[in-house]
């Protein structure tokens, strides 16, 4: 026993850094099926977003505004559906997950919902409104019209409100009907709301506060306050740190690793607060509650996880996931520079299309790809190193999460 003792910890250090490896291996192994995943939702996602700039212009300006969010929130949904389909192919080749072969429909309507709560929870949508105005500003600026670039998503704030009240009220009224008939269609209708009270609300309250400042940009007082409470903002930490932890949740989500209450405060001051609290007063503690826990909760139990399996495995996770876009943005730049500049700019319009699909390929594929190798080796670490046992159905419907 006593020669066996120091082979654990070299074992799992070994694990640790053959991390990249396993990556790498994993993308290697799916990377037709995860191409063809990716393919397909840059399809979708072009069309959705052509749809959005041409709903975006034309006569009655603000009901367009209105209606040209929805595709968004489709959109939105389509990039969810995508990754999970990667990320679900990804983990057929991991010993850790319990049942391999569930089928692609069950496992995406199985971890949409709680999906949608932690990408929109973290602002990760950002990315598909930045390229819903780049394309807009491309489409008009080839037709000529580049004065009216950028104006697609200026909507009344009235009407934003309105109808972030309306998928409001729709969601809760079907998160109660899923509480006595639950259902894979509902769980479906209920994320497509829950995107849409997202992105009215949201943006009801970014044009809210723009006026605000218009209105006290200029008062001294206001200057005082802003100067004196001036926090400097995450930076790069949010890249480097707190992303990379955000979508190892949402793998474990994926993966079905249940992330209830009670397991994430389980050993902090906290853990007995649910028994304390009891009858209405509980349910109006859950209610006011829902958006915190539904955003926090993951990414607590993820960081439990995390803590369980060692520092070190995480900074080197850390790493890894910043280092593919840096490597990708320095071979993208390569391609360009092996190309030449010695072109004209309708050749580089046309050539740069696909250097920026492959780039945005694999760089989608190797950092999945590190996410599943990451989850393996966490939970291989925490449990031991045992494989996985059949996984019953897990519970991860609107209603799920409280204790």
């Amino acid at each position: 026993m006593a020669d066996n003792a120091p082979t654990a910890p070299r074992t799992g250090s070994l694990l640790v850094a053959m991390l990249p490896v396993s990556a790498l291996r994993l993308a290697a192994r799916f990377f037709v099926p995860l191409a063809l995943w990716y393919s397909a939702g840059a399809v979708v996602r072009y069309l959705l977003i052509q749809r959005i700039s041409r709903l975006g212009h034309g006569g009655h300006p603000g009901i367009r505004a209105v209606v040209a969010l929805l595709p968004l929130s489709v959109t939105v949904l389509a990039s969810l559906v995508v990754t999970i389909g990667m990320m679900f192919t990804l983990g057929r080749g991991l010993s850790v997950i319990k049942d391999p072969a569930e089928a692609y429909v069950a496992a995406i309507g199985r971890t949409l919902f709680p999906f949608v709560l932690v990408y929109l929870g973290w602002n990760l949508y950002t990315d598909d409104l930045r390229e819903v105005l780049r394309a807009d500003a491309q489409r008009l600026a080839d037709a000529g019209d580049g004065m009216n670039a950028g104006n697609i998503l200026d909507l009344p704030i009235a009407m934003a409100l309105v109808v972030a009240v309306v998928a409001w009220v729709l969601r809760a009224l079907c998160e109660r009907r899923h509480e006595t008939r639950p259902g894979r269609v509902l769980e479906l209708l209920i994320a497509f709301l829950e995107v849409n009270f997202t992105l009215y609300a949201l943006y009801s309250i970014v044009a809210l506060i723009r006026i605000g400042q218009h209105w006290i940009a200029d008062r001294v007082f206001w200057q005082a306050i802003t100067g004196a409470l001036h926090l400097p903002g995450p930076g790069p930490v949010e890249d480097a740190l707190i992303l990379p932890l955000v979508w190892l949740a949402i793998a474990a989500i994926v993966y079905g690793l249940e992330m209830h209450d009670r397991a994430a405060i389980e050993g902090t001051p906290l853990q007995g607060l649910p028994d304390r609290l009891a009858g209405r007063p509980r349910r109006l503690a859950e209610l006011t509650s829902r958006g915190m826990r539904e955003k926090y909760v993951p990414v607590v139990h993820a960081v439990r996880l995390v803590f369980r399996a060692g520092a070190p495995a995480f900074a080197w996770f850390c790493l890894c996931y910043v280092a593919i876009g840096a490597l990708m943005d320095r071979a993208q730049r390569g391609v360009v520079m092996l190309i030449g500049t010695d072109h004209t700019v309708r050749f580089w319009n046309l050539a740069l299309t696909p250097i920026e699909f492959g780039h945005r390929l694999l760089a989608e594929i190797l950092r999945l790809a590190l996410l599943a190798a990451m989850f393996e080796l966490v939970v291989r670490r925490v449990s031991g190193g045992r494989p996985a046992a059949d996984r019953p159905e897990p519970v991860t419907g609107p209603g799920a999460g409280g204790a």
